[in-house]
């Protein structure tokens, strides 16, 4: 049973929710999203001992959250949801600067473009760029990735990317209620969702709508990585809530990861919702799924070598 705190969490989105606060239903309202969650952000409280620079990867907009005697042996990059049409670095501040200042590891985020203005490939092309961006900044240092949603779905695609050109791969890479699968069937949401309070079935079809109108794309592994061959994928965690629409992605991922002899680790939670790591230390929930992840990538930080191969 879900602690009274993400109870009340619950009640209150689902209040909001139908009040008549933007979700992701069968109607989606980019703009709208963006201003709601502008005005969240300037309520939420920061992180204490955590100070934010404004900074640009490869010409994207960026933000790096350094906490109070930051370790100076890794990076984190926190891809930010918000079902790739809302969301930017300075609205991520509230959740990048608490893994920052829970791990002690500076922390980027970014402003990826958004669709539908912006549609596929091209936040997963900028996700890509600033991992490269990372990489060279803080040469032969472990760089984790975490995100929830569709920021999970593009540590997904930065990490195949990473993989496929031959490049330094993420030390750990931590998902929170990925999307996989944008519309093309392949996953099978029948019997999922049925505790849900904001992202439906709908909602998937009208984001997919949104992010690669070309349907004909859809089915391309970067696109929709349950198509993916997760073959020398890295380190993984995948989080979830039973009752949402995407733990049939959840569980579709953690299902190619095991065949491919990935090291994963996934926890089910119950009675929370879509995506809910950023509440962070407000519920006994959200409060475990941090500790989790954070110890998650410090056990995998320096498992990867750097050392020169040349004789």
């Amino acid at each position: 049973m879900a602690s009274f705190l993400m109870q009340t969490i619950r009640e209150y989105t689902r209040e909001m929710t139908n009040n008549g606060l933007p979700s992701f239903g069968a109607e989606i309202d980019p703009v709208q999203l963006r201003d709601q969650i502008e005005v969240a952000q300037a309520t939420m409280p920061l992180q204490p001992g955590v100070t934010y620079e404004s900074c640009e990867l490869t010409g994207i907009e960026a933000e790096l959250s350094i906490p109070s005697f930051a370790r100076e042996d890794a990076i984190i990059m926190y891809m930010h949801g918000g079902g790739l049409v809302c969301g930017n670095a300075r609205t991520s501040r509230g959740y990048a600067g608490m893994v920052a200042g829970e791990s002690r590891i500076p922390v980027y985020s970014f402003s990826y473009r958004l669709a539908p203005e912006n549609p596929y490939p091209a936040c997963k092309d900028d996700c890509f760029a600033a991992y490269q961006a990372v990489l060279k900044k803080h040469p032969d240092i472990p760089v984790c990735l975490i995100g929830e949603s569709g920021g999970a779905y593009l540590c997904i695609t930065t990490t195949l990317m990473a993989r496929d050109a031959g490049i330094q791969m993420p030390a750990a890479v931590v998902l929170s209620s990925p999307i996989i699968d944008f519309d093309t069937g392949a996953v099978d949401h029948t019997g999922y969702g049925y505790d849900e309070i904001t992202v439906t079935v709908d909602g998937i079809r009208a984001i997919s709508n949104c992010y690669v109108p070309d349907t004909t794309r859809r089915t391309e592994p970067l696109c929709s990585p349950i198509y993916a061959d997760y073959t020398g994928f890295c380190p993984t965690y995948v989080a979830w809530d039973k009752g949402e629409t995407l733990a049939a992605d959840a569980e579709a991922l953690v299902g190619k990861l095991l065949a491919a002899r990935v090291p994963v680790k996934y926890k089910r939670f119950e009675g929370c919702f879509h995506a809910f790591a950023p509440v962070g230390r407000n519920t006994p929930e959200s409060s475990e799924l941090l500790d989790d992840s954070i110890a998650f990538m410090l056990e995998h930080l320096h498992d990867q070598s750097f050392e020169d191969e040349e004789d």
